[in-house]
């Protein structure tokens, strides 16, 4: 552990703290200061009696953890929040995407942007990979809550509901890349939506672009078997094997969900370094598939968790998503052990950091790391007593025992509540909701 400093901006007092490192070493009684945005020192709560600070927060017991990564999201997509459900992935973005194409605009993206991130933060999340239409209006968004992202420019193989044309696209991208490389708390990827809405040669050019700018992408593989018929169609192969032949199953990419994998593509996936996002709440909902989610973290392979869009998942909840991941793997190998808590809430931790390329900063407490923390109150009713952080954490927590989060040494939750105003934020999505209601009851 690091000395504590004689001062630091805030200290953390009496919490059990899960560093999350590889050893996953805790604190039963331990403080936590923080300087510059980052922790500067770790240790039981004797050896910080000295340390002044200007600001001090008591976790009263509660457990301090990293905050949460979320890899994979459409924060916007709260606009659809229970708009399309009780149907298939095919069903399901067929009446999204209507929805989107009458009221996705740069203006309704930025609030409900903010919305989605706000409900994240409130549950946890300080970190969250976001792949939607229009990023500037997320990333302004993310500005405003005070939460970490990483965004990018969408590629679709036919003019979206941007309205970009192919050629418009790659140069938006570039442009994007260009404009916000080095923004603070903004981190960068291509987002190539599908193999099933792209052509090899898009997906060759999207891995090309990739390698010039040097982002990593970020792509939807492998999430139903609607989509596996559709690539099969397109490609002549599977969507991972379609990705391999452009170049795209390299170290840094992250597929979201890889549900429909085989023997062969999990040990390639391992092999070469490629990320999985794993979203058991919208892939349970719309009947997509149980991922292999033991198979790949036995071959080695990087696995975090996403909550996806709202509209599949209808919330954005880390909690609800460590608990059924859990789940699902204990139901799938029939072992009560397949993925123990805590490694669970590494996956939600450490290893979604590592899996957006952000291990070297997030995902552990330790000196040096961005001070991305969560404070947890243990003390509810439902929560008492706590023999295991980790087994509370997964199987009895929730967001609302979230009591305060920061971000990069900023509070963005503090005592339960946002810091940022997102009020009108709120009233633009509901204004949004209700023109939705209105067409329908025209149609």
């Amino acid at each position: 552990m690091t000395a504590f400093p004689a001062r630091c901006d805030t200290l953390v007092t009496n919490g059990h703290v899960l560093t999350m490192d590889d050893a996953f070493t805790a604190i039963r009684d331990g403080a936590v200061a923080i300087s510059k945005g980052r922790i500067a020192a770790i240790g039981p709560m004797a050896e910080a009696a000295g340390v002044a600070a200007r600001a001090v927060i008591d976790a009263r017991g509660g457990i301090v953890l990293p905050g949460f990564v979320n890899t994979h999201c459409h924060a916007a997509m709260v606009l659809f929040r229970g708009l399309a459900d009780d149907r298939p992935l095919d069903g399901f973005l067929k009446a999204v995407w209507a929805a989107e194409a009458a009221h996705v605009t740069p203006e309704t993206v930025r609030a409900g942007a903010a919305l989605g991130l706000a409900e994240m933060a409130l549950g946890g999340v300080t970190h969250v990979v976001d792949m939607y239409f229009h990023p500037d209006a997320t990333v302004d968004a993310a500005r405003h809550v005070g939460i970490g992202l990483t965004a990018g420019p969408v590629f679709i193989g036919f003019d979206g509901i941007d309205h970009l044309p192919w050629p418009e696209r790659l140069r938006f991208a570039e442009a994007f890349v260009t404009r916000h490389r080095g923004t603070e708390g903004l981190d960068l990827m291509l987002m190539p939506h599908s193999a099933y809405t792209l052509d090899a040669a898009q997906l060759a050019e999207v891995t090309a672009l990739s390698e010039r700018l040097g982002v990593p992408v970020h792509i939807h593989a492998a999430e139903a078997p609607s989509e596996m018929a559709l690539v099969a169609a397109r490609h002549g192969t599977t969507p991972v094997r379609a990705l391999d032949r452009a170049g795209m199953i390299r170290p840094g990419t992250l597929l979201a969900h890889a549900v429909h994998l085989d023997d062969a593509e999990i040990a390639l996936l391992a092999e070469r370094g490629v990320a999985m996002a794993h979203c058991p709440l919208s892939n349970a909902k719309l009947a997509s598939g149980a991922a292999r989610l033991c198979d790949l973290r036995s071959a080695g392979a990087v696995t975090s968790l996403g909550t996806d869009g709202a509209a599949s998942g209808n919330d954005l909840d880390m909690f609800r998503t460590m608990r059924l991941a859990a789940q699902m793997a204990i139901l799938a190998s029939g072992a009560p052990d397949a993925l123990p808590a805590r490694d669970v809430v590494a996956m939600a931790t450490r290893e979604g950091a590592r899996a957006a390329g952000l291990g070297a900063r997030k995902g552990r407490l330790t000196a040096g790391m961005d001070a991305d923390l969560i404070v947890v109150d243990l003390s509810s009713p439902h929560l008492i007593p706590s023999y295991d952080p980790y087994s509370s954490l997964v199987y009895a927590a929730g967001r609302s025992d979230v009591a305060h989060v920061m971000a990069r040494g900023r509070p963005i939750v503090a005592d339960r509540r946002i810091v940022a105003d997102v009020t009108s934020d709120i009233a633009a999505v509901r204004a949004v909701a209700s023109s939705i209601s209105a067409s329908a009851l025209r149609a």
